[in-house]
This record gives C-alpha cells, structure tokens and sequence, in this order.
C-alpha cells in the first residue's frame, strides 16, 4: 500500500503509542518595542555685532570776551603813558565721548529630556490552523 502526499504516513501499530501521532505547529509574530538614539538636528546660536548711530546731545559752556569802551575824559596824574598788553585766557568745555562695554543679557541653553507617547500600528500575522475532517466512520 502507498501513501502519497506531503504529511500522509503508512498508519504505525495499534500498540506503539505515540508513533501514530502527527503533529502541525500554529506560530504567530509577537510584537517587540524598543527606542535607539538618533540625532535629530541642533541648535545653533550665533553672536554678531550691528552698529548702530545714535545721536547724543551734551550741553557745553564756553567764554566768551566782551569788550565795553567807557568814555571818562579824566585827567590823570603820574599816570605811564606807552605800550601795554594785556592777556585774558578764554576757556570752554570740550565734549568727550567715552564707551564701555555693558554686559546686557546672558543666553543660557540647558538640554532636557522630555518624555511623551507616539501610537503605531503594526501588522502582525498569525497562522491558522483549520481542519477538514473528511473520513467516513463506519458504524458497525
């Protein structure tokens, strides 16, 4: 007697046990997660200097010589007569501009982890096992 197909074997002796016994395995794909790091990009903070004109009114003081010519028509007694000079210093106030540097603001960067959910969908398969009983069972 043959037997063809692929799972089909010769029947085995009614008292040998588990010689008789074929077995199918059903398998499934379980689902694992996990994170890894990756880069995902960077901050850049860059420092440049812009010039800006600015315009600044300073009040200054100067002298100034005035000259008045007062007639007296007096006799003068022992009085020098001749040359003469005299000499009267003139001042005023000069604008001076001094800069300093002013720390105005300080940029502080801190990293921290923040944690949060994201929602996939996966498909995972699964074997099924069905099964076609088709032996005719005679009644005796």
């Amino acid at each position: 007697m043959a037997y063809e197909g692929r799972d089909e074997h010769p029947p085995a002796d009614e008292g040998s046990g588990l010689e008789n016994e074929l077995r199918v395995q059903r398998s499934e794909e379980e689902l694992s997660t996990g994170v890894r790091q990756r880069e995902a990009g960077f901050m850049n903070v860059k420092k440049s200097v812009r010039t800006e004109r600015e315009e600044v009114r300073v009040p200054r003081r100067r002298e100034e010589v005035e000259i008045e010519r007062v007639p007296t028509n007096q006799e003068v007694e022992g009085a020098e007569f001749g040359d003469e000079e005299v000499v009267v210093q003139v001042f005023e106030e000069e604008v001076v501009v001094s800069k300093r540097i002013v720390l105005k603001e300080e940029i502080r960067l801190r990293k921290r982890v923040v944690e949060e959910i994201e929602t996939f969908e996966v498909d995972l398969r699964k074997e099924e096992v069905e099964i076609d009983d088709q032996t005719t069972r005679r009644e005796g």
